[in-house]
């Protein structure tokens, strides 16, 4: 006996090809979903990398005393072979990275004054300084002396200069002084070491000058001080407060002057 079909023979395959088509519908919207939410999660990152990026500016310190920035690092290097005080260049010199110090006008001054290039070395008894920068002609008379740029070193710590307190509350006497004198037509009278309160008072080797526009200072200092109120320069893992002022003598306005800075030997 033959079995009977029953129903309609296309109905099956009606079926089926609907349900195919269904699946198909199913996956083609699933799809879409989520390639729009794709979308949705990926475009703030597409926005993002394509937005130039800048790292966060640092933050500046300041000078507790003194509140002003403290720049960039003089960092010393040391050296088996110094150089020799002249006021000449010597090829050891070129081991010492250059410091380029800002100047404005005044110690909270913004307006710019110039710029002084500072180099340092040193090795297990001295330290060795070199300042350079642009300036006109003097000017003065040759017999007049001045006092042209002093560098002031802050004390690392209160009361901890030579291992004696200086007994000191103010911040005029918590200071000891590189200090150049020079004549009217810009030569070197010498460099000297001063302490607030007195108690040094002392040539240190010295050369340079002014010459063909530029003023060129080479100094050098025990890094052990004899004085109890000078600052010792013989720590390596210390940094060495100081800032620099130009006496120009300018009508209605300050004298040239750097944001704090720091000493660093060997780093």
């Amino acid at each position: 006996m033959q079995h009977q079909q029953r129903g309609n023979p296309n109905l099956h395959r009606t079926v089926n090809r609907d349900s195919r088509g269904g699946d198909r519908g199913y996956l083609q919207q699933t799809g879409a979903i989520i390639a729009a939410v794709l979308l949705v999660l990926t475009t703030p990152l597409l926005v993002w990398a394509a937005v130039p990026w800048t790292a966060a500016p640092p933050v500046q310190r300041l000078d507790p005393d003194l509140g002003v920035p403290i720049g960039e690092p003089l960092r010393s290097v040391a050296v088996d072979a110094p150089p020799t005080v002249d006021g000449v260049i010597d090829a050891a010199w070129e081991q010492a990275p250059a410091l380029t110090v800002p100047l404005h006008y005044g110690l909270h001054g913004v307006e710019p004054a110039g710029e002084i290039e500072l180099r340092s070395l040193y090795d297990e008894t001295t330290v060795y300084f070199l300042a350079r920068w642009r300036a006109e002609t003097p000017g003065g008379e040759p017999d007049v002396w001045r006092n042209l740029a002093t560098v002031h070193w802050r004390l690392v710590d209160s009361g901890e200069v030579s291992g004696e307190s200086t007994g000191s509350n103010g911040l005029a006497c918590t200071v000891g002084c590189h200090t150049a004198t020079t004549d009217g037509q810009g030569g070197l009278v010498g460099i000297r070491a001063e302490t607030i309160p007195p108690g040094l008072n002392e040539d240190l080797p010295s050369g340079g000058g002014w010459s063909a526009g530029e003023w060129l200072l080479e100094w050098s200092r025990l890094r052990a001080s004899a004085s109890p109120y000078d600052q010792n320069l013989t720590d390596p893992a210390r940094s060495y407060r100081f800032f620099i002022k130009l006496f120009l003598g300018l009508d209605g306005r300050a004298d040239p002057t750097s944001d704090v800075h720091e000493l660093r030997l060997g780093r």
